[in-house]
């Protein structure tokens, strides 16, 4: 079941009605006032057609919505709606576009919410082992790799198939799940999507501050975050490759060259930061290997 189980009805009814191929291939669902709700797949966009369905969304509507993914609890979801998202069980992210009300230059709340973006996050097994091959074959079998892409390239969706398999593998690996889109927390000590047999999950936790408790506590070989930062989070890359434990990681960016153009990535593309970087592309599918870049190349 995908995230429209979370939302009310129409638009619930609405999304379980899709024919097969469309459902298997939504990637986003977007609410916008005064628009229809529009589904974004892999290759195709489309209005969301249906009888039961208003053509154009209010902003009484948008609030409904909102308060319904919350579970009618907004206030206890303000840490995450002020950084502009929630996130459902199972993984899926919903973002928010709404007006910012800023203290000292720190947004402390949102208001006026005008558009909602449902992020479909799904366990796809495949991608990690075609990864993997190809590493092997640049003589690259372990070490601390970083994916690239832009958003929706499917970073998250690769690393998450590859904590699965290099923890089936015997490798004891612990997922900083900062915004439960890896794991997919769904409460209860249950999580969505399966990384594997021998993966610990710190579920909520900033990534530096994971990473230290995973270092401290956990006993980790491998340590995977998702969408690293700066400052801080590279900091404690580097404690944990001092600590002799690889890390998996994902960044945001168009290619490898934008990457090594931020002085502070460019120490980590090297032997004893990280030994591989891939890039991926968002097509013809989200997580197509675009360029793969070890630490032997030329750089």
């Amino acid at each position: 079941m995908g995230p429209w189980q979370y939302l009310p009805n129409p638009w619930r009814q609405a999304l379980m009605d899709l024919p097969r191929d469309r459902s298997a291939t939504l990637e986003e669902i977007r609410f916008r006032i005064g628009r229809p709700v529009y589904l974004y797949g892999t290759g195709w966009t489309s209005p969301l057609s249906h009888a039961e369905a208003p053509a154009a969304i209010s902003a009484a509507e948008i609030e409904r919505v909102i308060e319904v993914l919350a579970d009618h609890s907004l206030y206890a979801r303000a840490d995450e709606m002020r950084q502009g998202y929630i996130t459902l069980p199972g993984g899926h992210r919903v973002g928010i576009a709404a007006r910012a009300v800023v203290d000292g230059g720190r947004v402390v709340t949102i208001r006026q919410i005008t558009g909602l973006n449902m992020r479909v996050g799904r366990a796809v097994k495949g991608p990690g082992e075609q990864l993997l091959d190809l590493l092997a074959a640049r003589s690259v079998e372990d070490g601390s790799w970083l994916l690239v892409s832009p958003p929706r390239g499917g970073k998250t969706t690769l690393l998450r198939d590859v904590v699965r398999i290099l923890s089936d593998r015997g490798r004891r690996v612990v997922v900083i799940d900062e915004r439960s889109e890896v794991a997919g927390f769904g409460g209860a000590g249950g999580f969505g999507h399966d990384l594997g047999a021998h993966t610990d999950v710190l579920d909520g936790w900033p990534k530096a501050d994971g990473i230290e408790a995973a270092l401290r506590t956990l006993g980790p070989d491998v340590i995977a975050v998702d969408e690293l930062g700066e400052g801080r989070d590279l900091e404690a890359v580097w404690r944990a490759r001092y600590s002799g434990v690889d890390v998996l990681a994902t960044v945001h960016a168009r290619s490898l060259e934008e990457v090594k153009a931020r002085p502070s990535y460019r120490p980590l593309l090297a032997r004893d930061g990280f030994s591989a970087a891939v890039v991926l592309a968002a097509r013809p599918v989200p997580g197509t290997i675009r360029q793969l870049w070890t630490s032997w190349d030329v750089s």
